[in-house]
């Protein structure tokens, strides 16, 4: 009779080919930890370490550990029952509470071998009869690997070091030589077998027990040690599997979590109430020189309870029952709502998957649709860059890999390709957990390789009903003309207009603080080239001239009139050349560090010109005049040249403070001729609105109308009024409170306190004007080329038959057709002109078509075939431009094209001779360059702003809508770093890429 016989090679197809990645390996030692009721497990990897600098790694858990019995006959086992089978539980500590068992297969421990060649394991058991001593093993996981192996020929050695201490170094020389020497036999049995790098590195292996655990005890709190009583199990692997730092590096050049986001989470502490993690859990990465580990699995690095619970835009919480209903609560931004989902699929049966909970918070992806501040949106979405998605946990226990952003198990994001407002979730902007338990969700079946659930019948439903959820929630809240979303446009609308003005006053601010730095700088320049003093002497030589001039005049008392003048228009220029120096610090904002520096330096050296200049000046002339006249033997009147001193500097002040006056009146007057017309515009609006409904209700026949349809109509109605007059009453009411405000802070302070409020205000409804005119003038524009195009298409037709009519004649008459062909010539050129108001007709006329280079360059030679020659620019196109092929709206990408090659010319202009235009492709996009002036670098961002141009009489909106129409097909207008070789200024148009 035969019998099934188990080569070594088992082993490691079990342990290190099974496991799907290192991370997953030290998951499943956590989870061993776990079962052993340990309160913390520590991880530290030690890169460049040991012989041939390759490294190792120590896991520690203070958990109940493994007596001899269980380490020769379980965790020595493959396939164990011991966790699986209810009579054989793991010994619990008393006062702790049970926990539920994670492993089941038994092999989860094999998992140590893909983390190192060898391992060292070191456990010491406590149970009801006390302390146990010390269980020391030693496995070079290499053995295991070597073909035609039967496991029995594999010797493990194993001692018991009792007296609570480590290992000795002669105990660890013993087992080294044990295993050397099963090595050697095995080589002998089986010759084939390559046991020399084996060997090798069991004799290297020689670690320093002793110092590595003082080590790591000076440098944590809480010390996990097996000496002194303490018990766990720890394993010293070495060398460490390389893919370990590898995956470090990547992730620190990255800046992802792409090691440690498996790791992180692993005990629930965040999506279930009143939870805390039964298992803390540490990762630390040391490298030569470091002082101190990095610590890669802070619980700060995961979500908490606080930032679901408090900081989520929305949140869901609530259960599945057995048949798959889900029933629970929402909060949409600040309102909640208490929610039922049904699910189709039960039939009246019971899940194959069970009962489960599932709760997430939801961030939004813009700034301005979350109700965050900056700081606190910042730092959330850093993390769900990194971790987001939705996780799994089983009795408290992550479940790997669900929760990894790159495994969309329910297909979030490709539901969302298809339409991001349809479908509205995105998987990295969730943050939540499915809860399961191994009581209620026992047909949810790990793999193996724990790589998530096998794909059998109740994971199938399990994935279908939070698909189902994720719908249903879309459909109902969050999309567009959903019952019940009201509450998340309003709080949307809300929150853009709040994010909208904070970023108009932030531009404002930016600006001011650009002004006042320039206005610094330019002190600072003028005070390092010594132009205040050299002002100074030449209007003290101007002084002294004047008043010796007016010593030598001969009537005495016009000699005096005239000094006095002297003295008077020196104080006058020091009063200007005062004013020229002094910079005021412009109200409501704040300055920043640098600025500030400037500022305070500007406030030191202000002060020395006073001192150091301007009053000694003053005291110079003074004294001057009184020298002058003294030696001239000019009497000067003391009391007229103290009151014409005066008079001339109170009428400096009158003319200042008149002008403040009148800037504040002309202030004021615009203010309320502002409000006067938004006022007006709400009166009207209201009336049109009024009258519109007057004239449909004029036109209806409601004699013939059900009484369901009138009220339909009316409901309609009156919705128009409401809607129109609380739109226009809301803003009404806040200019109201605004002015209101103001008004109260001019009468409490007489107009100092609230300046920066006032300027604050003003600005804005300054900005609100500008930009309602100038969207008045994008609608103007728009309508007049709806119009010509509506107007021109039922004409278009008629002339294309008719030149169609006149070619079929023209074959008939020879003298004709050189003038039909010049008229269809000309007519196409016109044609295809025309084609450039299809943008307006998108609804209408949406179709993409495949558009060649050829075509391109074509269109432009005909479009600027005269500009070309007039101007003398010649157009290239490279063969990799002919050769481009695109499918794309001809509306899209025409006018772009059209437009950048237009900008071209303009600025081609300038250029002496040389003049070209290139047009160039390649897989990445379309490249359009010239060899006219170069765009300064402060400019390169701003071209595409809406309104900004260096033209002459420019309206800055050709690049503007080009590059918002291309941003809508999937395309992007920039301009390159880096010009195209010969060229100046390089635009490109880049296409899609895949997978975006």
């Amino acid at each position: 009779m035969a019998k099934i016989q188990t080569r070594a090679r088992a082993v490691d197809m079990l342990g290190r080919q099974q496991i799907a990645g290192v991370q997953n390996a030290l998951v499943e030692l956590f989870k061993n930890a776990h079962d052993a009721y340990a309160n913390r497990v520590a991880v530290d990897h030690f890169e460049d370490f040991g012989g041939a600098d390759q490294g190792f790694i120590v896991i520690r858990d203070d958990g109940v550990g493994m007596t001899h019995d269980d380490f020769v006959n379980k965790w020595l086992v493959l396939g164990t029952e011991s966790k699986a089978v209810s009579n054989s539980l793991p010994f619990q500590p008393e006062g702790v509470e049970t926990r539920p068992i994670t492993g089941e297969k038994g092999i989860g421990r094999l998992a140590i071998a893909l983390l190192g060649e060898q391992t060292l394991v070191l456990s010491r058991a406590i149970r009801e009869d006390g302390l146990h001593s010390l269980v020391v093993g030693l496995v070079h996981w290499g053995l295991f690997e070597i073909p035609g192996l039967n496991l029995e020929e594999i010797e493990v050695p194993v001692r018991v070091v009792s007296d609570g201490r480590l290992p000795t170094d002669k105990i660890l020389r013993e087992m080294r030589s044990e295993l050397i020497d099963c090595a050697k036999n095995i080589h002998f049995n089986h010759p084939e077998a390559e046991i020399d790098r084996i060997v090798m590195q069991i004799d290297a292996f020689q670690p320093n027990l002793g110092s590595v655990y003082n080590f790591l005890k000076s440098s944590e709190d809480r010390h996990l040690t097996l000496e002194d009583g303490g018990t766990g199990t720890h394993f010293l692997v070495a060398p460490s599997n390389p893919v370990i730092k590898l995956d470090l590096v990547n992730e620190e050049k990255d800046g992802d979590y792409g090691f440690r986001k498996h790791l992180l989470g692993f005990s629930d502490a965040v999506f279930t109430e009143n939870s805390s993690p039964r298992l803390e859990t540490s990762f630390r990465r040391w490298r030569l020189g470091d002082v101190g580990g990095e610590e890669l699995l802070d619980p700060e690095t995961f979500f908490t309870r606080h930032e679901l619970l408090d900081l989520s835009d929305h949140l869901l919480d609530g259960e599945v029952d057995e048949f798959g209903q889900f029933s629970g609560t929402l909060r949409v931004y600040d309102k909640e709502y208490s929610i039922v989902v049904p699910w189709g699929g039960a039939k009246g049966r019971p899940t194959k998957c069970g009962a489960f909970a599932v709760n997430f918070g939801y961030l939004m992806g813009n700034r301005s649709e979350s109700r965050l501040s900056p700081e606190l949106f910042h730092s959330l979405n850093e993390k769900l860059n990194h971790i987001g998605g939705l996780y799994v946990y089983r009795d408290g226990v992550r479940v790997l890999p669900y929760g990894d952003y790159s495994f969309d198990w329910i297909d979030v994001e490709k539901r969302r390709n298809k339409g991001a407002g349809y479908y509205f979730f995105s998987f990295r902007r969730m943050f939540g957990a499915v809860l399961l338990t191994r009581s209620n969700n026992e047909l949810l079946k790990e793999k193996a390789g724990r790589e998530g659930f096998q794909q059998n019948e109740a994971y199938r439903q399990i994935r279908d009903i939070l698909i189902n959820l994720l719908l249903h929630l879309a459909a109902e809240f969050f999309r567009k003309s959903g019952p019940n979303t009201d509450a998340f446009e309003a709080a949307q609308d809300e929150l853009r207009k709040r994010s909208a003005a904070l970023e108009r006053q932030q531009k404002q601010s930016a600006t001011k603080r650009r002004k006042f730095a320039s206005s610094l700088e330019a002190f600072s320049e003028d005070i390092r080239s010594g132009l205040p003093s050299t002002e100074i002497a030449n209007l003290m030589h101007l002084t002294q001239s004047r008043m010796d001039a007016a010593a030598r005049l001969p009537d005495q008392d016009k000699a005096a009139m005239e000094l006095i003048r002297a003295e008077q228009e020196a104080i006058s220029a020091l009063a200007q050349l005062r004013q020229k120096y002094t910079k005021k610090r412009p109200a409501g904002i704040a300055l920043g560090k640098e600025l500030q520096r400037n500022w305070d330096a500007y406030i030191v050296e202000r002060k020395r010109l006073e001192e150091e200049i301007f009053n000694p000046f003053e005291e110079h002339v003074a004294k001057t005049l009184g020298a002058v006249a003294e030696q001239a033997r000019v009497y000067v009147d003391q009391r007229k040249r103290l009151e014409e001193r005066i008079n001339s500097l109170a009428n400096e002040r009158k003319k200042d403070l008149a002008d403040a006056v009148k800037q504040a009146n002309s202030t004021a007057s615009d203010t309320r001729q502002t409000v006067l017309k938004i006022t007006e515009r709400a009166r009207l609006a209201l009336d049109e609105t009024v009258r519109t409904i007057q004239v449909d209700l004029n036109r209806t026949d409601l004699a013939t109308m059900p009484p369901e349809q009138i009220d339909n109509m009316r409901r309609n109605w009156e919705e128009q009024l409401t809607d129109i007059e609380g739109r226009h009453r809301d803003a009404l009411m806040a200019a109201r409170d605004m002015l209101a405000s103001l008004a109260e802070n001019l009468r409490a302070s007489d107009g100092e306190q609230p300046a920066q409020i006032m300027q604050a205000m003003e600005e804005r409804m300054l900005a609100l004007e500008e930009q309602a005119d100038e969207d008045f003038e994008m609608v103007q524009l728009g309508l007049a080329v709806a119009i010509i195009n509506h107007e021109f298409a039922a004409s278009i037709k008629r002339v294309r038959k008719s030149v169609q009519q006149l070619g079929q004649v023209s074959r008939r008459s020879d003298g004709l057709r050189p003038l039909y062909e010049s008229i269809r010539s000309n007519f196409e050129h016109l044609d295809g002109h025309l084609n450039l108001f299809t943008p307006l007709q998108r609804r209408l006329q949406r179709s993409a078509i495949h558009i060649g280079g050829k075509e391109i360059r074509n269109y432009c030679n005909d479009l600027f075939s005269n500009r070309f020659e007039r101007h003398k620019v010649l157009l290239v196109s490279t063969d990799g431009f002919l050769e481009l092929g695109i499918d794309c709206y001809a509306s899209t990408l025409y006018p772009a094209v059209i437009n950048i090659i237009d900008n071209a010319l303009h600025w081609l202009n300038s250029v002496p001779s040389d003049r070209r235009i290139e047009l160039h492709a390649d897989s990445s996009g379309i490249y359009i360059s010239n060899n006219g002036p170069a765009i300064e670098p402060y400019d390169v961002q701003r071209v595409f702003e809406r309104g900004f141009s260096r033209k002459i009489g420019g309206r800055g909106l050709g690049l503007f809508i080009s590059a918002k129409a291309l941003e809508a097909e999937g395309l992007e207008l920039q301009i390159s770093e880096t010009p195209r070789p010969g060229y100046v200024v390089t635009f490109a148009i880049l296409f899609k890429r895949n997978g975006e």
